[in-house]
This record gives C-alpha cells, structure tokens and sequence, in this order.
C-alpha cells in the first residue's frame, strides 16, 4: 500500500512469503489468501494509533520468538519483520477471559495488527497474531470468517472437535467458516501464531 509503514509492508510481505511457502499443501485456502494479499496491495487502510499495550504473558514472547528465529524456510524472517513491529501492538485479552476456568486469564494474549483496533485499521482484512503461555489451552471457539494461521512456535491445534494435532513452526492451520478450532501449548514452550481472516464482502 503507497505509504504503509515500512516495517509493517516488511511484515506484510513476509506473512504472504511464509503462507506461499506452503500453498502445494494448503491450496483450499489460497484463494482467501489471494484475496487478502490482493486487498493489502490496493490500499484502503488508515494508519492507527492504537496506545500499545502489554500483558503479563508477554514475558514469553521473546522465548517464543527465538523459537521462531530457529523455524524453516521464510519463518525467521517472519518473526524479525514482527518484532519489528511488535512494540506498538495493543496486547489484549480474549474478550470472555475471565469466565474460562483454569490459569487462563493471565497466560494468553492476542493482538491486531491489521484491521479495527490494529496498526492500520480496515474492514476487508484482519490479520493478527496469538500467544499462549506453556501448559495453557486456548478455548474452542468459531466464528463466521475463514481463517489462516501461520505457526510461528510450535502447538497443538484442534479443528471439528477432532483430537489436537501437533502443528510445527512454517505450518499453516486453515479453519473453514464457523469451524469449531482450539490450542494448546506445549508443556514446555509457548505457543505463537500469526492468523488472518478475509473479513470484506
């Protein structure tokens, strides 16, 4: 987009290098991605300015990021276009976070990058990023769009109520509109994951 910050066309670009990367194994969601990538190219976007914000569970970011750094093909470049990026990100709970049992509460985050609430807000696209402290499920969930998330730390993912399944770092998980999805990660690790959903008409 004429004008976008550069380090969040770097960031952009690097999320479209890390999903075409796996298009072969992945084609049912590259439309949606043809889509978004298309979107960003044209414009439309206004610059925001959110306040940044952090939340306790951030403290795992770096450990999650040097995950990241150590992951196939474009995924180190991916986690250094984002923390390029990652100090204005408005960090926030998942809306319902205090009703789910558990340590939950204080041991996820997620933030908007691009779309309402984002570092460029839009109606078209909205891409985003997850992060969950070791040991800690993030609750089944759906919602109408389609969605692309680009594993950056290893996890595990439920899609359809279907057991969780291991997903490595360069992996895509690709959930269908109002597929009932979830995480997990590792006892060990974090869990991060970049995700986004085609939101316009």
């Amino acid at each position: 987009m004429p004008g976008r910050n550069k380090n969040l066309q770097r960031f952009v670009d690097a999320t479209e290098a890390a999903i075409r990367a796996r298009a072969v194994d992945f084609p049912d969601a590259m439309a949606m991605t043809d889509r978004i990538f298309a979107a960003l190219k044209d414009g439309d976007g206004v610059e925001s300015s959110v306040p940044p914000t952090r939340l306790p569970v951030c403290d795992y970011l770096d450990g999650a990021l040097g995950l990241a750094r150590g992951g196939p093909g474009p995924i180190p470049a991916l986690a250094d276009a984002f923390a390029a990026i990652e100090p204005l990100f408005a960090w926030s709970r998942r809306p319902e976070a205090a009703h789910v049992a558990g340590d939950f509460y204080d041991n996820h985050a997620n933030a908007v990058i691009i779309g309402d609430g984002g570092l460029e807000a839009r109606r078209d696209v909205r891409i985003g990023v997850s992060l969950v402290a070791p040991n800690i499920h993030y609750p089944r969930h759906h919602h109408p769009p389609e969605e692309l998330y680009i594993v950056l730390s290893s996890g595990k993912w439920m899609q359809n109520d279907n057991p969780l399944a291991a997903r490595q770092s360069g992996d895509l998980v690709h959930n269908r509109p109002n597929a009932w999805h979830a995480m997990q990660a590792s006892e060990t690790a974090p869990l991060l994951a970049v995700w986004c959903l085609w939101t316009g008409n």
